[in-house]
């Protein structure tokens, strides 16, 4: 682990545009900070409680998908999109993490109204979704397709990829083309193309884009390379294949995780392999008219709900659950401190850049 991870030093601060794009691009950061410097002392009760957790929990991770239940047809279901960083940590620094990720948007964010979205998750009871929400979820899995293709197509020509420097540039990578249309026995390899990660917790890791073609319709497929999740900068975790079952039960619970999987490249390793998704919420990260401010309480909300329900349904929080209701106050007076000291160091290194 780079030391700096342990301290209170960030990475990207001068190419971060705000506070919230700082601590989003620092989740290895954040769980290595969690586990050496931090004084989390007024969360001893808390830590012990353990299980599988989102590890990068922020509003932009938790979005529509059409998903497939095992056996059944594909539907629109909200869902963490984002498993990179995910496994076995303490529930409550999931927590401190969104609250932290979520008031690093807006000061008005409440914690307390986080905390009972949250809390009502960890007792099984869904909140209803956001109106605008609810019109994602009934939006047909045809209609989302004819927007993915139109996104592929967007992006390529006839013959291949529309080139563009720091977005999407020609394929030198040396995995070869061969390789990678053996991995996707079922569609048509047009094009291959390096989408470079210049920010977030992806930088450094080779990124494909794979244009497809299949009944005449076009889609992009993504292999993203594997690394460590941010968790283990806390805690060791299980072996890749027994961690990646683990956390498609708790925030997949029912579905196939086909649609975002693990392969192993031969000679390369592993590599996430999924669909290139059309992002359905549009987060108001900096936008202050009064109606996308309320849609980002909303959902906000709403998301603390859905990591709740994944915390929840595993069995080591049934006591984290009793201990939190026996005194929400106590929980709330042992996180906030953790979650103001965590955004003030984060203000400090964003303004000393």
């Amino acid at each position: 682990m780079d030391a700096r991870t342990t301290r209170g030093h960030f990475d990207q601060v001068h190419t971060s545009k705000d506070l919230s794009q700082l601590i989003r691009s620092n989740t290895q950061q954040y769980w290595g900070y969690m586990k050496n410097s931090a004084d989390l002392s007024s969360l001893h009760r808390y830590l012990s409680f353990e299980g599988i957790i989102a590890g990068d929990p922020h509003l932009g991770n938790f979005s529509p998908l059409p998903l497939r239940r095992v056996g059944g047809p594909r539907q629109m279901r909200f869902v963490d999109v984002d498993f990179d960083d995910a496994g076995y940590g303490p529930f409550v620094l999931d927590f401190v993490r969104y609250v932290i990720s979520s008031k690093s948007i807006s000061h008005k964010i409440k914690q307390r109204s986080l905390e009972k979205g949250y809390l009502a998750g960890l007792a099984g009871k869904k909140l209803a979704s956001p109106k605008k929400v609810r019109a994602l979820l009934a939006i047909p899995v045809a209609k989302y397709d004819n927007m993915a293709a139109q996104y592929a197509e967007k992006n390529s020509s006839k013959n291949g990829f529309k080139f563009k420097k720091g977005e999407i540039e020609p394929y030198e990578a040396k995995i070869t083309r061969a390789t990678i249309e053996s991995l996707l026995p079922d569609r048509n390899v047009i094009d291959l193309a390096i989408r470079p990660e210049t920010r977030g917790g992806s930088v450094g890791q080779l990124r494909i884009w794979i244009l497809v073609e299949s009944r005449k319709s076009r889609r992009i497929m993504e292999l993203k390379q594997h690394s460590d999740p941010a968790v283990a900068n806390y805690r060791a975790q299980p072996p890749v294949h027994e961690w990646l079952n683990e956390v498609r039960q708790t925030f997949w619970p029912g579905l196939d995780g086909s649609a975002y999987d693990l392969v192993d490249v031969p000679g390369s390793g592993l590599f996430w392999k999924r669909q290139k998704q059309v992002s359905l919420i549009d987060v108001p990260y900096s936008s202050r008219k009064r109606r996308k401010v309320a849609f980002l309480d909303a959902l906000a909300v709403f998301d603390a709900n859905v990591l709740g329900l994944a915390h929840g349904r595993q069995a080591a929080a049934a006591r984290y659950r009793a201990l939190i209701e026996n005194d929400t106050e106590a929980f709330h007076d042992a996180t906030k401190p953790v979650v103001k000291a965590y955004l003030k160091l984060a203000r400090v290194n964003f303004h000393d850049k």
